[in-house]
């Protein structure tokens, strides 16, 4: 898994409200580092973390088929 797909990963996980143990469980990182992760996106407020969720979406160039 990619470094960007991790990320990405664990800010959904946890702005659907999962806990920081369990999101480090589940990707298989220390709890320190989901925690810094998610820091980094605005942790532990779940609002600020569903706007970086949906903002790199944006971000992501889309496909016309």
């Amino acid at each position: 898994m990619s470094e960007t797909n991790e990320r990405r990963m664990i800010i959904t996980m946890l702005a659907e409200g999962n806990p920081v143990w369990y999101v480090a469980a589940m990707v298989n990182k220390r709890s320190h580092d989901v925690y810094l992760i998610g820091c980094s996106a605005g942790y532990p407020d779940r609002a600020k973390l569903r706007r970086a969720v949906w903002y790199e979406r944006e971000q992501v160039p889309r496909l016309i088929a």
